[in-house]
């Protein structure tokens, strides 16, 4: 039987976007941050996005992880702290279906500096991201408009970005297309509610994007520890309600039938009746 969630629209956005994060946190080693880089942070994403930024973003993460080591102090430059603030106000912008920040990482990338190499990697990179090839107006296809007029790159001695600056200017860039694009409403995935299948192409799509297998704090990851999870015990009442329940919210009203919510409510309907048949007989 064809088993189907309300996550099932949302895996590939939803892969980009983690993956964004995944990136941007380490561009910033967290364990090196302390109260000052912290609220360097929070500052340069909240002016970013015009607004505070939000649970899972860069500047709540750094806030958490400077809560644990205070007055660390590791002389992080004050342009890599603004740039990875930046670059994830892109990525939360990108996932609410918001135009970029002013100076987005995309417009940080400077196009005189571009060569026919770098043009081809940021083609590569968006493809692998979008899944089809990156429409005009992406960075990818200015990016090889530029490097048609200055093959070589590096105008003016300009220095040439270096690859991760390029992965995740173009996953970002990525982002942004699907989300004009209108390819995904909500971006988010629920791991409680996320089907086997679900799971694997979540994990497929992030690792195809990253370039390396999702680390364990990643939502791939998370997501396969959950139907691991549900796998390894029997379906009770109490676990099919709250699938249930998380369906429910997610999609506004009672999740039909071939669903995950309705057949987890069957198998643990099946359960307890075979429960209650062994209880009977012993």
């Amino acid at each position: 039987m064809q088993v189907a969630s309300s996550n099932a629209a949302n895996i590939t956005q939803a892969a980009i976007s983690d993956a964004t994060r995944i990136l941007t946190e380490r561009s910033i080693d967290l364990n090196q941050v302390g109260e000052a880089e912290a609220r360097t942070i929070m500052s340069e994403e909240h002016k970013a996005l015009g607004y505070r930024p939000p649970h899972g973003s860069l500047a709540s993460a750094a806030q958490a992880a400077a809560a644990k080591h205070p007055q660390t102090d590791a002389h992080i430059d004050l342009d890599a702290l603004k740039k990875a603030a930046l670059d994830d106000a892109a990525r939360i912008a990108a996932e609410r279906g918001q135009p970029p920040p002013t100076e987005s990482i995309t417009a940080g990338i400077n196009l005189d500096a571009v060569g026919e190499e770098e043009a081809r990697k940021l083609m590569s990179a968006e493809h692998k991201a979008l899944g089809y090839r990156p429409p005009p107006g992406s960075l990818a296809a200015d990016a090889q408009a530029a490097a048609a007029k200055h093959p070589a790159g590096a105008v003016n001695g300009l220095p040439k970005p270096d690859p991760e600056a390029l992965k995740q200017a173009a996953i970002l860039d990525a982002a942004r297309i699907a989300a004009q694009r209108g390819q995904v409403g909500n971006a988010d995935v629920n791991v409680k509610t996320v089907t086997k299948d679900e799971a694997k192409e979540l994990m497929s799509e992030e690792h195809k994007i990253l370039g390396f297998r999702p680390p364990p704090d990643s939502l791939a990851a998370q997501a396969q520890s959950e139907v691991d999870k549900r796998d390894s015990q029997p379906m009770t009442k109490d676990i099919a309600a709250e699938i249930f329940s998380e369906e429910h919210k997610r999609l506004g009203h009672q999740p039909p039938s071939g669903t995950l919510a309705s057949t987890a409510q069957s198998l643990a309907d099946k359960n307890e009746q075979d429960d209650g048949g062994r209880t009977m007989q012993e």
